[in-house]
């Protein structure tokens, strides 16, 4: 045809780039921008459509998940009791001031908290937690060196020490550092992942170390005394704890740190020995005498251990884990003991064990063994009276805790309102024990709690001019 024989129209010029220019790179549109297609940002834009094209409904997850984990991150909140206004006595403001200032020196508790990005839920941090469970009994080295201690009453409990840490620097090898006590919760022991990580944290600031086995835990039976048991210990057995301490070593004062049920535990003792408080007193400790209460912490606290109290507030699963711990811890471990004791004895234990028994009742059946003859009498022994603790205290929460509810914390608001030695931590994420950092490796809780314990024994030095035990610093 005569239009194939046409010649073809020439293409428009193209605009003159002078001689040697490089010719133009051609522009990726990465949202409003014009990017070189070599650009990184091209490529993550060419990446981002393609999964967007290919698997759009893991973006949509994705992005729900980010924006949820982005949801907990927050800057830990202090609530600090009363003392900071100017209508408080002077010694609520001379207590507030002295807290204020310990905390100051914590970067920790002023930090933002990341939690770990892939455990962002409650049940993903205990199922964290569970592998750090099985690292800590099954790949780890014992960190422990332990002494059996005989009570007044028969009764024995187990004492492991944290074995000598090497510090971090020169600086963290400190003479004369607190004594920290550790207590345990309510289902576990020593060998617990949160106990060996938190005790060679500690040890590695140059502090001695010790976690106290309470009655029945640590491997250790009953004893050839009288078969009696308590989620929240006895006071005579943390004394009997302290005067060994002081022999080990002499002169020392001592941080009482516990968590769960032994945070409920530590708070007790801090209340009920206030007479022990080192700040009360400004005589140097004789090595004979029980070491001066320097500090308390409660890591992940209950505050109300009345069967109608904390308890009630846990909800499935979490109920029924917990419910088959005591059951097991409390029951069916020592069983054999308890049931030789008496015919009402051994009845409670198959009460306990009995499938049908929920949780509030295995926690009413499993408060008899600790001796209390009523309900009234076991709430005199065993609750801690948080108006009453003279000594600096730092109290850690999450508002996701599962096991330990902030709804308790709302409870107990006024009385942590109404002591000026007290300051709660409020985390948005964290569940129960399970603070762990951005890549889940270590809790951050460790480095709270050595910070405040540490910076509390540099301000006790500070006000007692210690001019034989030099203060030690602050080591982050």
């Amino acid at each position: 045809p005569f239009w194939l024989k046409c010649p073809r129209p020439l293409p428009p010029p193209e605009p003159s780039q002078g001689k040697g220019a490089p010719p133009e790179e051609p522009m990726v549109m990465v949202g409003p921008l014009r990017v070189p297609r070599g650009h990184p940002w091209s490529l993550l834009a060419r990446l981002l459509r393609w999964l967007w094209r290919r698997h759009r409904r893991a973006v949509l997850v994705a992005c729900a998940w980010f924006a949820h984990y982005l949801h907990g991150v927050r800057r830990v909140q202090l609530h600090y009791g009363r003392g900071g206004n100017p209508g408080s006595s002077k010694t609520a403001q001379k207590s507030h001031r002295r807290l204020k200032r310990i905390v100051d020196h914590c970067p920790s508790l002023s930090a933002v908290y990341w939690p770990t990005w892939y455990a962002p839920t409650a049940l993903l941090q205990f199922a964290l937690l569970g592998l750090k469970e099985i690292r800590a009994r099954i790949m780890e080295r014992n960190p422990y060196m332990r002494e059996v201690l005989s009570l007044p009453d028969g009764g024995k409990v187990a004492l492991d020490w944290v074995k000598d840490v090497r510090p971090r620097s020169p600086a963290d090898a400190v003479e004369a550092a607190p004594i920290c006590v550790l207590l345990h919760g309510a289902v576990q022991d020593s060998s617990s992942a949160t106990m060996t990580d938190l005790g060679r944290s500690l040890a590695s600031r140059g502090m001695p170390v010790v976690v106290m086995n309470r009655r029945g835990y640590g491997g250790i039976d009953l004893g050839d005394g009288e078969a009696k048991m308590s989620m929240f210990g006895f006071d005579d057995d943390l004394d009997a704890v302290l005067a060994a301490a002081v022999c080990r070593h002499p002169g020392r004062p001592v941080a009482i740190i516990g968590f769960s049920c032994g945070s409920g535990f530590a708070g007790r003792y801090a209340g009920s020995r206030a007479r022990l408080s080192a700040w009360t007193s400004r005589e140097r400790v004789d090595p004979q005498r029980r070491p001066q209460l320097l500090c308390s912490v409660a890591y992940d606290p209950g505050y109300n251990v009345s069967p109608d109290g904390a308890v009630t507030k846990l909800k499935p699963p979490y109920s029924w884990a917990v419910n088959m711990g005591i059951k097991y811890c409390y029951a069916f471990r020592h069983r054999g003991k308890l049931c030789a004791k008496s015919e009402s004895t051994s009845n409670l234990v198959k009460s306990m064990l009995s499938p049908a028994s929920g949780l509030q009742q295995t926690y009413r059946l499993a408060r008899r063994l600790s001796g209390a003859v009523d309900s009234s009498a076991y709430l005199e022994m065993q609750q801690p009276c948080l108006e009453e603790i003279s000594v600096p205290s730092l109290m850690i929460n999450s508002r996701d805790d599962p096991i330990c509810v902030w709804r308790n914390v709302e409870d107990f608001r006024a009385d942590i309102a109404a002591n000026p030695n007290l300051v709660l931590a409020e985390l948005r994420r964290g569940s129960h024990g399970c603070k762990f950092g951005f890549w889940g490796f270590h809790s951050v809780t460790d480095a709270m709690i050595g910070e405040f314990v540490i910076a509390t024994w540099q301000e006790w030095c500070r006000a007692n001019c210690m001019s034989d035990a030099p203060a030690p610093g602050l080591h982050h």
